[in-house]
């Protein structure tokens, strides 16, 4: 089973200086400033609109997150629900209990019970604090891909796989969520670091050598003890490779396909069949007992967890299948791949990169595709969402720099073409990433619609709205109200709410469109807006405004409602994210808008982050 481990061999000659202290001092200083200089880069870009819409909050995604993690301050760590696993939700907690120590202790907040309202009044402090992590995880990434460039292909392949990672439009995008996909890509490419050295593990000598048959790399015999130490070597970076594995488990279930590029570096770096099996077998516990001790949890209420991930698989998997079909998603997964990973340039030379690779090393190439292709399959049969894509951007970066360090070494103007295709890259990207970064700074529609009603909409009216559109304050009799039909116990939070000291100005009686599971919201269901008079439930609840999100299709079932509204209703304002030129034209003319937590791009035509946003007036005042 022991084979020769070899790398790319691309160690790139540019870098070298001439012997003696002082060259070795400027070799040394210049590598820490250069690193420096694209950490720095790498965290500008992904702090710029780091506050973007707060304190309203429109990805959904980072509401539903944080709200988890923040449940644990009641004194229980089970998160009874198991959609993902558990140890990033353990990490955002501790991170945000740090954040309340310092909140207190600098006296920005008076005590821990005032920044614990702060999450249902102005939820500004936690979410930056989460944000702020997500950015400096995806900072870390970008330095240990370019660990991981260095060990792969030499010096220049991880100075240019860190400059495009840093630069990356969709890492940088998503290093402004509080979400899994940022996090867990650093923990995947440190898994890749630590399969890279166990991989290396064939390096070492073989066992049961004997001293006079055994040399060291000076040329001296070794002796027993250092066999004995070569070999404890290589067992620790087995424990380390299975442990940083189960760290991933415990971050994202689809973390799954680290257990074949795990696999095949624990069979290559054995000696035998026999010793291969030991080593996987001793691999698979040591990431299953790392993966239950990160989210334990999962082993208590194992009913709860399967019904979960059933109904995640139903979400993301059934609901593709069944409106868009396999082909239909991976291609849409494609053209995001190649145009919103790293850059159209970078990601042609990544192809390219994987073309050389195979070329130059294919077991070692195969091997480093080992987990995102199977990965990159299995996202293809998911819903299109970009932020799938992220924790393939480490990779399709450091095959662009493989590329780029082979044209590097070309005989016939190798400097010149490598420095334009590293800029050509590094700039296309970049654009992306700025201008990723002042889009979501603009001002949401929803926050254009929210100021509008506060000023034209008299405090205490009846709203009928939608989840995770204009964030309105509801009136402390409306959550009184809805925990009541509810029939459940009021939640902590809806307590805090309705304590609030002063109360929040203007405040409405809200009605959700829809179904939910919220015991502080009451519902309407679309089901009642039927009928040969669809507006008669919504009279029912005394409504008099409407507030809906528009988007370029629209659900048949409400066209009834929609039609009733356009007959009976008088519309006050629309806010459209689209530039004027695009605003009044068809809307399947239009690209889709850009609303944080869907595959839709940043269109050129999109003027700001949002929905289209409609206000109407079926009764009472309102001028």
């Amino acid at each position: 089973m022991r084979r020769q481990a070899s790398g790319f061999g691309l160690h790139a000659s540019g870098f070298r200086l001439r012997s003696g202290q002082p060259a070795r001092f400027r070799s040394a200083f210049f590598r820490v400033f250069l690193w420096s200089v694209i950490a720095l880069a790498a965290l500008v870009l992904r702090l710029i609109g780091l506050r973007y819409g707060l304190p309203a909050v429109y990805n959904p995604d980072e509401v539903a997150i944080m709200s988890r993690a923040l449940a644990f301050a009641k004194g229980d760590l089970n998160p009874h629900n198991f959609l993902y696993p558990t140890f990033y939700f353990y990490v955002l907690f501790a991170w945000e209990a740090l954040t309340a120590l310092l909140a207190v202790a600098t006296r920005a907040v008076a005590s821990f019970g005032a920044f614990q309202r702060e999450f249902f009044l102005d939820p500004t402090r936690v979410f930056v604090a989460g944000r702020l992590l997500t950015a400096l995880l995806g900072t870390l990434t970008v330095l240990a891909t370019g660990m991981l460039g260095t060990r792969v292909g030499g010096r220049f392949v991880g100075i240019a796989a860190a400059m495009l990672l840093a630069v990356a439009p969709l890492h940088v995008l998503n290093s402004h969520y509080v979400k899994h996909d940022v996090p867990v890509t650093f923990v995947i490419v440190l898994a890749y670091l630590a399969y890279e050295r166990l991989w290396r593990g064939s390096d070492l000598p073989p066992k049961g050598g004997s001293h006079e048959s055994r040399k060291d790399n000076a040329g001296s015999y070794s002796s027993l003890s250092q066999s004995h130490g070569f070999r404890l070597q290589a067992e620790g970076r087995l424990v380390a490779g299975a442990a940083v594995t189960g760290v991933a488990f415990s971050t994202h279930y689809y973390t799954i396909f680290l257990v074949i590029p795990l696999a095949w570096a624990i069979i290559h770096s054995s000696r035998s069949t026999r010793e291969a099996i030991t080593r996987l077998a001793m691999a698979a516990f040591i990431s299953a007992v790392v993966f239950f001790l990160l989210s334990p949890f999962l082993l208590v209420e194992p009913v709860t967890a399967l019904r979960d991930i059933r109904a995640n698989r139903q979400i993301v998997l059934d609901r593709a299948v069944a409106k868009l079909g396999y082909l239909a998603s991976a291609a849409r997964y494609a053209k995001l791949l190649l145009f919103d990973t790293v850059g159209f340039p970078a990601a042609i030379l990544g192809l390219a990169g994987i073309f050389t690779g195979m070329l130059r090393e294919p077991t070692r190439t195969a091997w480093l595709l080992a987990f995102t292709i199977p990965f990159l399959l299995f996202i293809s049969s998911t819903y299109p969402a970009s932020r799938y894509l992220v924790p393939l951007t480490p990779f399709v970066a450091l095959f662009a720099a493989i590329t780029i360090e082979s044209v590097w070494k070309a005989q016939a103007g190798r400097r010149l073409a490598t420095t334009v295709l590293l800029v050509i890259a590094i700039i296309a990207a970049s654009l992306n990433s700025v201008r990723a970064d002042l889009f979501i700074r603009r001002t949401d529609t929803r926050t254009l619609a929210l100021d509008y009603i506060n000023g034209h909409v008299p405090s205490g009216a009846t709203i009928l709205t939608q989840p995770y559109s204009v964030p309105l304050a509801p009136t402390a009799d409306v959550l009184r109200e809805a925990v009541q039909r509810s029939g459940r116990e009021m939640p902590k939070k809806t307590e805090l709410q309705i304590a609030a000291e002063p109360y929040p100005k203007p405040a409405f009686r809200l009605i959700y469109l829809g179904r939910g599971l919220d015991t502080d919201k009451v519902y309407l269901p679309y089901d009642q807006l039927g009928g040969s008079d669809p507006l008669r439930a919504v009279r029912a609840e005394h409504v008099a405004f409407v507030v809906l999100k528009r988007y370029n299709d629209s659900d048949p079932a409400t066209l009834p409602f929609l039609t009733a509204l356009a007959r009976e209703g008088r519309r006050m304002a629309v806010f459209s994210p689209y530039r004027d030129a695009l605003a009044a034209r068809d809307a399947g003319a239009r690209p889709e808008p850009f609303l944080h937590n869907t595959d839709a791009r940043i269109d050129a035509s999109l003027e700001r982050p949002g929905p289209a946003v409609e206000i109407w007036q079926l009764d009472g005042p309102g001028s």
